[in-house]
């Protein structure tokens, strides 16, 4: 089932967070990043993600950096801003302040550590969307919490009107389908690999951390898939997949950070506990972004539509 309100379908960034060597934000890239994805004309950036290594970040580098992308891009993309936590109140204070930095909508991960009882997870929700104002994306990433949901779960949280949107990440994709028949929200996947197929079972969209360094080819992927090309959005699909393989070879974001810093996108940096990819995969990464621009150079010499 999906609501009528179409607007949030599409591919969605899960931008990562730059630093400099001595762990500040470094903002100059982060302004160029988020000038390509702007370029690009994808859906909108997630803020303060996985990716973005939000666990790392303070309350207040959270808002500016939330402030920040909606200065910069505000009017051409929509921000997503990740605000949830194991505490109840700790997650509406901060989506409060998220919302007034400008946050169209606000990514809620399924409180990691303290696992909660399906009785707390429900509370926990109501309470937010109770105590906030703006749309909520239950974000369901079981190997990140631990916890992995049912979908009649799902379907329940997404009772409450303001939980438009869920980022299922399990990238089990017969789950996915479920979700999507059962629950009253916009289902998007949150798992590059099986981006494509979740297209054919009914999703809107997908918030990726491929698309940090080729966003305009996830969005001409799933133009091409809702246009009926599903051909070349199969080619585009193929060409990508041994480098959605690649990004995963260790905890992201680091392959992704490796590779955007190849590129000279960003630093190399990062904030304990993650830290820099291993030199052997430094390779592997390097090497298959060759492979992967060579393959995407083919496809457009043969006039991809």
């Amino acid at each position: 089932m999906i609501r009528d309100d179409q607007s949030y379908a599409g591919l969605w960034t899960a931008l990562v967070t730059p630093f400099h060597e001595d762990g500040q934000i470094d903002w100059g890239a982060f302004e160029r990043l988020l000038a390509r994805q702007a370029e690009a004309g994808v859906s909108g950036v997630t803020i303060c993600g996985t990716s973005g290594e939000s666990p790392t970040l303070t309350v207040q580098e959270k808002i500016s950096l939330i402030r920040k992308a909606k200065v910069l891009v505000g009017e051409q993309l929509l921000i997503m801003a990740g605000t949830g936590g194991s505490s109840t109140e700790q997650t509406v204070e901060l989506s409060r302040l998220a919302i007034d930095a400008g946050a169209d909508v606000l990514l809620v991960v399924t409180p990691p550590y303290n696992k909660p009882n399906p009785s707390g997870l429900r509370a926990h929700f109501q309470a937010l969307a109770r105590e906030t104002a703006a749309p909520i994306c239950l974000y369901h990433v079981p190997a990140r919490t631990g916890q992995r949901l049912s979908v009649e779960a799902i379907t329940e949280i997404c009772h409450e009107p303001s939980i438009t949107m869920v980022k299922e990440a399990s990238g089990d994709l017969a789950f996915f389908a479920d979700c999507q028949l059962q629950a009253d929200a916009m289902i998007l996947s949150g798992d590059d690999p099986t981006f494509l197929a979740s297209l054919a079972v009914g999703g809107q969209g997908c918030i990726s951390v491929v698309s940090n360094l080729y966003p305009r080819e996830m969005v001409r992927l799933q133009q091409l898939f809702v246009a009926g090309a599903t051909a070349q959005a199969l080619a585009i699909h193929e060409a990508l997949f041994p480098l959605l393989q690649v990004l995963a070879c260790e905890t992201n974001p680091c392959p992704v950070k490796q590779a955007l810093a190849h590129w000279g996108l960003c630093k190399n940096s990062f904030r304990l506990p993650l830290g820099p990819v291993s030199e052997r995969n430094a390779e592997l990464i390097a090497a298959t972004l060759a492979a992967t621009k060579t393959r995407l150079e083919v496809l457009e010499s043969s006039h991809l539509p």
